[in-house]
């Protein structure tokens, strides 16, 4: 399981102004918990920034890169000026969130592709916007994946997010966005899935307990990476439980170290957490 962070997102009222103000402090202690805990990415998302993004995701993946050598970032923007700043400052293999199925948005993404060779986040929607309809996702994921597939992106480098809907507006959104990603695992052997899993609690009570509960089913079946605050002790705890029992750890020798370094009891801190 790929864990991306997502606390370094300007749309956080704590983050924005931390930008603004070129708080090295304060992201440095973001990225450091996030990274301590588990992620494998780190996902800046400089998007409120607006004529200053570009400038602003430079200077936040090269401020982590330092201080994190490891680090590895998820760049993500609906702005294609700041993913190329953001790519163009970063060291080693990025991953680039997001491609569509939008025609402009293919134009520009592209070109970036082919010159940085980041690991690609596909979101299945297109220029008439969000579809409720599972085919018409499928279908743009599937025709994503076969482009990049034409720029020599290979499957194992092509991250699917089938869109999660909250289930407070949509009951069986949950499910639908699991039956997209089996059938794209399906079509497409070696392709990855991803999922921002917070989405599917938007609107109610103690999100966390629906978003721990959501992981699991999506792991149950197949889910590769996901979007999700490392910082959550229960979350982590519950991906290192259900790793084992999904047989996809050996000997259960995570589940052990996990144990041994004491990071399976729920009343430990959540910045208490270590890496998989």
């Amino acid at each position: 399981m790929i864990i991306v962070g997502e606390r370094i997102n300007s749309t956080r009222k704590t983050v924005q102004p931390a930008m603004e103000t070129r708080d090295e402090a304060f992201l440095v202690r973001e990225a450091t918990a996030q990274w301590s805990a588990g992620s494998d990415y780190l996902d800046v998302n400089t998007a409120t920034l607006l004529d200053g993004e570009p400038a602003c995701m430079a200077w936040a993946v090269r401020l982590i890169q330092e201080a994190i050598p490891a680090a590895l970032i998820s760049i993500d923007s609906p702005n294609v000026q700041a993913l190329e700043a953001g790519l163009q400052a970063h060291r080693g293999r990025a991953m680039l969130n997001s491609i569509t199925g939008e025609a402009g948005r293919i134009a520009e993404v592209l070109p970036l592709v082919r010159e940085f060779r980041p690991r690609v986040v596909v979101l299945t929607m297109d220029d008439e916007g969000l579809h409720r309809d599972p085919e018409k996702r499928f279908a743009i994921g599937a025709s994503l994946i076969e482009r990049l597939a034409r720029e020599g992106i290979s499957a194992a480098d092509v991250f699917v997010d089938p869109l999660v809907f909250p289930v407070s507006a949509e009951a069986d959104a949950g499910v639908t966005a699991l039956d997209i990603m089996d059938k794209l695992k399906l079509a497409f052997p070696g392709v990855h899935t991803i999922c921002g899993v917070s989405n599917v609690s938007y609107g109610l009570p103690v999100r966390k307990l629906v978003n721990q509960v959501y992981m699991i089913l999506a792991m149950s079946r197949g889910l590769d990476a996901a979007i999700i605050d490392p910082l959550d002790a229960r979350m982590m705890v519950n991906i290192v439980a259900a790793r084992t029992l999904l047989g996809l750890d050996p000997g259960c020798r995570g589940y052990l170290a996990a144990y041994r370094e004491g990071r399976l009891g729920l009343d430990v801190p959540a910045s208490a957490g270590g890496r998989a």
